[in-house]
């Protein structure tokens, strides 16, 4: 059966090469070039990949990726960010999987994160599973989005072996993206009806914090640990206060002390004051 590799890139020819260098195991690699400014789409051709062109700057890669699973020809599709690269063993194993006529229709595969130049290993970042191997015609994104996922029609299994994410490699690089994706989480909860709250403001961030870095032991990968879960914090609470500022920004009196224990619902709208 035949394997398609999908990358999606803007901006990316720093990480390009290596990436494309562990996806020669599948039959066809396509590039989505998402109006890179750099040397990409030049990179990626002279690695032997077939680049298309998606336009439109939205902020997130999703909806690149969506155009991507259009474009492709294989049987079996694989995901792969161009900060990521696939060890040679989940090569192996991919390759073996669509050969496999009692294969399942997606697979769940553990990403192993490099943060502020140390692999993390503890708060909920491994295994970081992500369903990036499926069957082309069983797979697909049900919802375009920061951070939304592909849903198979049919059984998954998880596989052991990794897929190696090379992320915020500087403080700086983490802050380059952290206004645009806070940004977008806002528009996300404004879009789903919901009203930020005391617990959503105030609360919530620690309680992920505490859940992270305390009861799942991120405090055992030392500083970049530290660094990693502190500026989550402040990526919960950041999405949060934007839309907290939207609703404020419509005339909407949103309370936020009384409502200290409230969380997770959406609420009717509180009026503002009278013009």
């Amino acid at each position: 059966m035949k394997i398609s590799a999908v990358v999606h890139t803007y901006n990316e020819a720093h990480n390009i090469e290596a990436c494309l260098a562990t996806l020669r195991f599948a039959d066809e690699i396509v590039v989505v070039d998402n109006e890179s400014t750099d040397e990409t789409a030049a990179l990626a051709l002279a690695a032997g990949a077939r680049v298309v062109n998606f336009s439109g700057q939205h902020g997130f890669p999703e909806p690149a990726r969506v155009f991507g699973l259009t474009q492709l020809t294989g049987d079996w599709v694989f995901i792969l960010d161009a900060d990521e690269r696939a060890t040679p063993e989940l090569q192996a194993r991919l390759r073996s999987i669509a050969d496999d006529p009692e294969a399942r229709e997606g697979y769940w595969v553990p990403v192993r994160n490099h943060h502020f130049g140390q692999w993390l290993k503890h708060g909920g970042l491994y295994p970081d599973l992500h369903l990036r191997f499926f069957q082309q015609e069983r797979g697909g994104y049900p919802e375009v989005g920061l951070h939304r996922g592909i849903v198979v029609q049919g059984a998954t299994g998880r596989l052991r072996e990794d897929i190696l994410h090379y992320s915020y490699q500087s403080i700086t690089h983490y802050f380059e993206k952290f206004n645009t994706y806070t940004t977008v989480e806002a528009q996300r909860i404004v879009d789903q009806g919901r009203r930020p709250t005391g617990y959503d403001l105030l609360l919530k961030p620690w309680h992920r914090w505490f859940k992270a870095y305390i009861l799942r032991r991120g405090f055992l990968d030392g500083l970049a640990g530290f660094l990693f879960q502190a500026f989550s914090l402040a990526y919960v609470f950041a999405s949060e206060s934007k839309a907290w500022e939207h609703y404020r920004g419509q005339g909407e009196n949103l309370p936020v002390f009384s409502t200290l224990l409230t969380h997770g619902k959406k609420r009717r709208p509180t009026p503002g004051p009278r013009p």
